[in-house]
């Protein structure tokens, strides 16, 4: 009897120890009011400065590394962004359905997009901050972070500098390939054509929003609501402006295209007036990313005669 009494007060003081232990640990580590934010889903207590983020929407990685964070997890596109792979080297790549292994990394924050179906599986390993796309433009998907984290300031004094010198390298554009320019922007794949609007990556952000620059009406028309359109070669030339930003993966992809008549017959081809980019950089809109498209498009497009 005695024996029981003495193990079941090892077994309570142990009880009271742990509970003791989470007590002071949610007391020292401060937690984000977890501000309201259109398209911003919280789960768990959020964590104000977290130490272990991880990014498993490659949307948001650029995000958190421009506020100073290094994610333990990214995801495959992640790795392949020229722009970010190198700041990422020593993230684990995983995908939302590696749950093992990234409970294993311990993490104090999961980021993800609210489509994903393992939403609800990654909540209940750490807190997470499920966000839905498109529900805030790509600035204030920043802004929004900022709240987060209480790093307003720092998200405010970069937009503000975005905002003064892309005023500044679109008007140095304009005065070179004329006010009313109108741009195109095509995404390549293995077999499909898209074009794509002024909010879903591929540089559409820079050349429509910060740049200033048009589309064709046709393009506005088919193109800009839905966010992107795939085409066929054939109708591809009724969408072309002055000027076409296409980005593609590789030299290959695309290949099939370039080498057609229906390519060689549109106006802004013979005129030279194609600038190609890596995808795997501008499928992206977060502030690293943008800031490499911004200086690409720059650089080519002052260099076409």
């Amino acid at each position: 009897m005695k024996k029981a009494l003495v193990l079941f007060s090892l077994c309570l003081t142990c009880l009271l120890l742990v509970a003791c232990g989470k007590a002071n640990t949610t007391q020292n580590e401060k937690l984000s009011s977890k501000p309201k934010i259109e398209g911003f889903h919280y789960y768990g207590a959020i964590p104000e400065r977290p130490k272990r983020i991880a990014s498993l929407s490659s949307t948001y990685t650029g995000y958190l590394l421009k506020l100073g964070y290094e994610p333990v997890a990214v995801t495959p596109y992640d790795a392949k962004n020229p722009v970010l792979k190198d700041k990422v080297s020593q993230a684990k790549v995983l995908s939302s359905e590696d749950q093992e292994a990234l409970v294993n990394l311990k993490p104090d924050l999961i980021v993800i997009d609210s489509s994903d179906k393992n939403v609800d599986k990654l909540a209940k390993i750490a807190p997470t901050i499920a966000i839905d796309y498109g529900k805030q433009d790509y600035l204030n998907i920043l802004t929004s972070f900022g709240k987060v984290f209480d790093q307003e300031k720092q998200a405010k004094d970069w937009i503000k500098n975005w905002n003064e010198k892309t005023a500044k390298a679109g008007k140095e554009l304009k005065a070179k390939l004329g006010e009313d320019a109108t741009f195109t922007v095509i995404g390549l794949y293995e077999k499909d054509i898209d074009l794509f609007g002024n909010n879903w990556g591929r540089g559409g952000e820079v050349i429509y929003q910060a740049l200033g620059f048009k589309a064709p009406q046709k393009v506005v028309d088919d193109v800009f609501k839905a966010g992107y359109l795939e085409v066929s070669q054939e109708v591809l030339p009724e969408y072309i402006g002055d000027y076409a930003i296409v980005a593609a993966e590789d030299e290959k992809t695309g290949a099939s295209l370039y080498e057609s008549d229906v390519w060689r017959s549109i106006p802004a081809v013979q005129q030279g007036h194609i600038l190609k980019v890596n995808a795997n950089a501008f499928y992206f809109n977060d502030p690293l990313s943008l800031e490499y498209e911004l200086k690409t498009i720059e650089n080519g497009l002052k260099a076409m005669e």
